[in-house]
């Protein structure tokens, strides 16, 4: 029973067998856990190793406190009686719990529903070999409340032209800049970027040549890595340049791949890869 309290709610069955300060300090531990994770989810502390060690904090320690729990109560020679030891305290504990807890979860969800929340699922290949498909990634989405973007960031951001779409792709312009694309390799100001991300694909592809244009005030030009698969500001009809308004953070590392080399790695600007 005890075992199973704790289940249900981190502390409780330490409660149940009459240890209700011991309870109340692993739920704190519990809460600050989950705490953790949440700001590694929503951008506050967007990197990997914040969002494996919180997690791994939370787990193992809600083990731990099942283990303790559950190992005290066998230990027992008899029920303890404590004057709280009723089923109604034990709701009560419950129901106050979850409403802790409840808050940055509730957080979490309003953040997802409007793509503020730090983690993103890659559904296509246009960032490829960067991100591949399917690969769920973290961003830092308090990044550009604070900075300017800056060329070679990999950013998320709103579509300029479906506003209920996310995407990710490659800053290589910032507003005032020249910018053209030869072969598939964006040409900054005059100047050749170094792109060794980049899969250009055929020379002859469609936008893989386009004459300089002048990056609008207020805007950046965004490219995806996989030039030959990628809808991006080349294209003025479809995507065009992307407001800095619209975008919501910068990426910073792969969170989950089926390649578990691939896990952890930074692919937020150039100088990491």
């Amino acid at each position: 029973m005890a075992a199973l309290l704790t289940v249900l709610t981190p502390g409780l069955g330490h409660v149940y067998i009459g240890q209700a300060r011991r309870g109340a300090f692993f739920f704190c531990l519990i809460v600050a856990a989950d705490t953790l994770l949440m700001f590694a989810l929503t951008g506050v502390l967007a990197r990997f190793w914040v969002f494996a060690i919180s997690l791994t904090l939370l787990l193992g320690v809600w083990l731990y406190i099942i283990i303790d729990a559950s190992g005290r109560a066998a230990r027992m020679t008899e029920y303890p009686r404590r004057p709280y030891n009723k089923p109604v305290v034990y709701l009560a504990a419950f129901v106050l719990a979850w409403l802790i807890t409840a808050g940055p979860f509730m957080y979490a969800v309003q953040a997802k529903a409007s793509g503020q929340l730090g983690y993103f699922h890659a559904t296509a290949s246009s960032m490829a070999p960067t991100l591949q498909s399917g690969e769920y990634f973290l961003a830092d989405s308090t990044f550009y409340r604070a900075r300017h973007p800056s060329r070679g960031e990999v950013a998320v951001y709103i579509h300029p032209k479906q506003p209920d779409v996310h995407y990710i792709k490659r800053i290589v312009a910032v507003d005032g800049d020249r910018v053209a694309i030869r072969a598939g390799h964006a040409i900054v100001n005059g100047i050749a970027v170094e792109e060794p991300y980049v899969h250009t694909g055929p020379a002859d592809a469609p936008f893989a040549n386009m004459p300089e244009i002048r990056v609008p005030a207020g805007h950046v030009y965004v490219l995806g890595d996989n030039r030959a698969s990628s809808v991006d500001s080349r294209d003025v009809v479809a995507h065009g340049p992307v407001p800095i308004e619209k975008l919501i953070g910068r990426v910073t590392d792969i969170a989950f791949s089926n390649n578990l080399s691939r896990m952890g790695r930074w692919i937020g600007t150039p100088g990491h890869l």
